[in-house]
Formats: structure tokens, sequence, C-alpha cells
């Protein structure tokens, strides 16, 4: 347990490097911070096109074509078959009538030629809206067989080439974001670590004589994990603060764009904060190691 005196030392001396090495650590703070607004900005980035991403799977459908033969009975007795299956979310009816002049509308300027037709020749149809959890291709298809296999159904479509370029674009995004999260974190801890070294170094006397008189290792390193900490901290309020700029002066060209939630942000300089003590711990183990072995 340590006493007042030691408490005020570790408190002192954690603050301490700032003011005795001023352009060291502010050249530490300012080079994480750039490599964690790079970060940042990556994130951000795959947080929007993730969200873009979804909105569009918000179109992912399904189109459910009934045989012409069956009766009008048969086709109502589907609808409350279909809306109890997992993964649709709802179930629209569409008369032949209506899918007619929905083709109409799509075919613009050329519908006059559907007036040569003597009969209609679209079939009845549902339209099935599916829940957020089914608009992968893997649910999609294992849908599209279950009903395929009912007998008043013909025929069933869905886009699936759409379908699987928004996962492939998901898959993407998602693999960008962690070898970026990966290279990031590896600089930084470098940069820490590095820093942290050359601040030992400098301070070697100093260790040694602690040493001598009985301080323990964690006695001796905990002024340094929290300065390691504090740069952290800093280092992601720096990259924070400069995203948060940059987004007020050009939030209106960029209409849309979604920023980080407070939750996140807080979440954001934590991480920054365990990315300085674990740049700090990787200096300070390797350096009190090869002090005891001197």
């Amino acid at each position: 347990m340590l006493n007042r005196a030691q408490t005020t030392y570790l408190i002192r001396e954690s603050f301490a490097g700032f003011h005795r090495r001023k352009l060291t650590t502010g050249v530490t703070i300012l080079i994480m911070g750039s490599a964690l607004l790079v970060l940042a900005i990556l994130t951000l980035i795959t947080f929007n096109m993730g969200h873009m991403l979804e909105k569009a799977r918000q179109g992912i459908d399904m189109r459910v074509f009934l045989k012409t033969e069956i009766s009008q009975e048969r086709m109502a007795a589907l609808q409350p078959r279909l809306v109890v299956i997992p993964g649709v979310k709802d179930v629209t009816w569409i008369s032949p009538e209506s899918a007619l002049a929905e083709f109409k509308a799509n075919l613009g300027e050329d519908a006059g030629i559907l007036d040569m037709l003597d009969d209609n020749p679209l079939p009845a149809s549902y339209h099935l809206t599916l829940t957020a959890g089914a608009r992968d291709l893997e649910s999609v298809r294992a849908l599209r067989n279950e009903i395929a296999a009912w007998e008043e159904v013909s025929e069933i479509l869905f886009n699936q080439s759409w379908i699987q370029a928004l996962e492939q674009w998901t898959f993407r995004f998602q693999m960008a974001s962690l070898i970026a999260g990966l290279i990031v974190f590896i600089a930084a801890v470098f940069v820490i670590s590095n820093t942290v070294k050359l601040t030992m170094a400098a301070s070697a006397r100093v260790i040694q004589i602690q040493k001598l008189v009985g301080a323990t290792n964690a006695f001796i390193r905990t002024p340094y994990l929290a300065e390691g900490m504090i740069q952290g901290f800093l280092a992601g309020a720096v990259a924070m603060g400069l995203l948060a700029a940059a987004g007020w002066l050009f939030g209106d060209r960029l209409g849309g764009i979604i920023f980080f939630s407070p939750a996140q942000i807080a979440g954001f300089i934590l991480f920054c904060v365990s990315l300085g003590l674990v740049g700090s711990w990787s200096a300070m183990r390797k350096y009190l190691t090869m002090q005891s072995e001197i």
C-alpha cells in the first residue's frame, strides 16, 4: 500500500514529463494523433458506407408469381401462409390488373404497345418485404426454396446479383477497416514505445537510484504508464477535434454524412488511452528487463 508521499510522487511524475520534454511529447502526440485521425476517417467512411449498404438492403425483396389456373380462394389463402414464414416482414397482393398498370408505368412512352394485347398476360403475385435479418443471399435462397415447393407457385424472382454485390462490398469495407486499424495500431504502439524508451534512457540514472533504494518495477513503471495513457488521450482528443472541425466546415457539402455519436467518441478516446498504455507497457517491460540483467 502506497503512502501519501509515494502517491503524490507518482501523480507528479506522471505529468512531469510533459513539462520536461515539451518538444518530444508534443511531436509524439501529433504523430500519434495524425495516425489516429487517419483511422478515425477510415472508420467514419466505413461506418457511412455500411449505413448506405444497409439502406440499399432495404430494397431487397421477392416477387412470388402464382399459377393462372388456381382459384381466387386459393390465391387468397396463400397470404396468411406467407406472413408467418420467418424472415417475411410484409406481404402485398398484386392483382393482374395492378401488375399491368405497373408494367405500363415502367415502360413510360412505350406503354402504348400494350394496348395491342387482347388479354392481360401477367399473372397475380405476392410482393414480399423481408426482415433485416433475412436480406442476405443465403436467407433469401432458403426462403425461395421453401415457397417454390408450393403447388400454387409458378415462379419466384429476386435480384440475386444485387444481393451478391452488396455482400461483396460489405466484406471489402470490413476488411479495409480491419487492415487499416491494425496498421494504425502497430504504428501508434511503435511511436509511443520508442518515445518511452528515449524517456527512460534519459532517466536511466534516476531509475538505477530507485532500484538501489528498493523501488519495485511496478513503482518505477507507473508514472511512465500513466504518461503513455495521457498521451493516448490527448492524441485521441486531437484526432476527434480535427475530424469534428472538418465536419463543421464541410458538413454542408457532404450532406447526409453521419458523424460519431458521443458514446462512439468516448469509445474511440478510450481505445486511444488503451493504445498509449500498451505502447508504454511494451517499452517498459523490455527496458526494465534489460536493466535487471545489467
